[in-house]
Formats: C-alpha cells, sequence, structure tokens
C-alpha cells in the first residue's frame, strides 16, 4: 500500500474533479494553506497522501486564476515546495518555472530562479546552476536578500567547480552588499577557503586579520546580535584550514632539508 503512495508521489500532482472553486484568487489560495496545514504532524504514508492533497489544492489556484499574479505566483512556489520535499524535482522545477513566469518582478521570481538553481546545483548540473543565480542576481527591485543567496550560491558552485577566483569575487561581492556583520562573517570565511584553495596563504591570512580588526569589537559588546556574532566567528572553518596549511607549507619547504 505505501509503495502504490510513493508510486504515486514520483507523478506530477494537478488537481482533481473533486477540488472545488472558490469565488476568488485569494480565497482559493487561501483553501490551499489550510489543506498544507492539515499535513502538520502527520507521517509515513499519511503525511504523502495529506501533501498530495495540499499539492492539488494548491494546483487548483494556478488552473482556475491562471491570471491572478502574484497569487498564483505564491500558489506555484508552494506546489514546488511539496513537490520537491516529496523527491520530484522534475515537477518542483515545472512548479518553479511557474513562480516565476507569475510573479515577474518579484520576491517569488526571485525565489523560484533560486530553487530551479537548487535542484540543478544538487543534480550536479552546476552550469545551468549558475544559469539560475546569475538570472536572480540580475533582477531589479527585488530584496537585497535573494541577491546574496544568489551571490552565496554562486560561490559555492564556483568553489565545487574549483574556479576559486570566480568564488573569491562572489564573496566578496556578497561580503560587500551583506545586511549585517554575520553575514559578513560568513562570506569572508568562504573567501578566505578559497584563497586558501588558490595557495594564497599571506592573502587568506591578511583577509582573516583585516575581519578580526572589523569584527573583534562588535563581537565583545553585551547585546544579543554581538552574541550571535560572536557564534558566527566561533564557527569559522578557514582559521583552522589556514593553520593546517601553513603548516603542510612549512613541511614540503623543510623536506628536502631533512633527506639532505
Amino acid at each position: 500500500m505505501f509503495l502504490g503512495i510513493l508510486m504515486t508521489s514520483l507523478m506530477l500532482v494537478e488537481p482533481g474533479e473533486g477540488v472545488e472553486k472558490y469565488p476568488t484568487a485569494e480565497e482559493q489560495l487561501l483553501q490551499a494553506k489550510k489543506v498544507k496545514a492539515e499535513a502538520r504532524g502527520t507521517k509515513g504514508e499519511a503525511r504523502v497522501v495529506a501533501l498530495n492533497k495540499a499539492c492539488e489544492a494548491y494546483g487548483a489556484v494556478l488552473e482556475y486564476w491562471p491570471e491572478a499574479g502574484l497569487i498564483t505566483a505564491e500558489a506555484a512556489f508552494r506546489q514546488g515546495e511539496i513537490h520537491r520535499g516529496l523527491g520530484r524535482p522534475g515537477p518542483a522545477k515545472g512548479a518553479f518555472e511557474s513562480a516565476v513566469d507569475q510573479g515577474a518582478s518579484s520576491g517569488w521570481e526571485a525565489r523560484g530562479l533560486l530553487e530551479i538553481g537548487h535542484i540543478h546545483r544538487r543534480m550536479a548540473e552546476m552550469k545551468d546552476a549558475l544559469l539560475y543565480y546569475e538570472r536572480a542576481l540580475k533582477l531589479e527591485n527585488v530584496h537585497l536578500r535573494y541577491k546574496n543567496d544568489s551571490r552565496e550560491w554562486t560561490g559555492k558552485v564556483h568553489l565545487k567547480l574549483g574556479n576559486w577566483e570566480a568564488a573569491i569575487g562572489s564573496f566578496v561581492e556578497w561580503a560587500n552588499n551583506s545586511e549585517g556583520p554575520i553575514e559578513v562573517v560568513k562570506a569572508t570565511d568562504l573567501e578566505v577557503g578559497a584563497w586558501i584553495k588558490l595557495g594564497k596563504l599571506s592573502k587568506a591570512e591578511t583577509r582573516l586579520n583585516q575581519l578580526q580588526e572589523e569584527m573583534g569589537g562588535l563581537a565583545e559588546e553585551p547585546t544579543k546580535e554581538s552574541a550571535g556574532l560572536a557564534r558566527a566567528i566561533e564557527r569559522m572553518k578557514s582559521p583552522s584550514l589556514l593553520i593546517k596549511a601553513q603548516e603542510e607549507a612549512i613541511q614540503e619547504a623543510t623536506a628536502p632539508m631533512a633527506e639532505n
């Protein structure tokens, strides 16, 4: 029985005849959200059934109200999230594409592009992932958060591909356009890691020292924000990576002397 449900979950779920049409797009979306809420706390087979029902409800918004703009865009995005969560990358991508089309010049367009980029990245389709992240970055009149998400993931993909200089460029842009010091720490941590990979250890050390000068005082202030910043600094990976790289460089430099 459960296997049959899982097989069904691999298919694109469309609204069926039993999905009622509501008087307005707003009401249709609200009803879909209520159906989605019913999936909370469910597990196993019951959860798959509940989420498929929610997927149909969101699909009804797209079917009945295709010209409702941002309302349809949100419904498409939420449907994409369900498909993604149930392991259906193809249908998820299609739903996110609908969110992009319906939510032009809005946060839904940006979020849809980012999610499609993530799908390609998880499937190791890195060039396609970069294309979608770049599209999100080029959008105008969208929240800075989405642009910085693009910069972050563009840099991470370049790291995966071994494009160290391109990765550094993305992380520097992220830090320069950050919404706060914690983002600066995260971006610089990744930047320093790329410098290490590039073999520029002195540059990596310089950037870490600069970050310490910029953030050291802020992290010591008795505020909630400063506590969060201190935790972000503690979680940095690049300091230990730099120490290891420096030790290895010293060993390589002294190895010939030891042999002689």
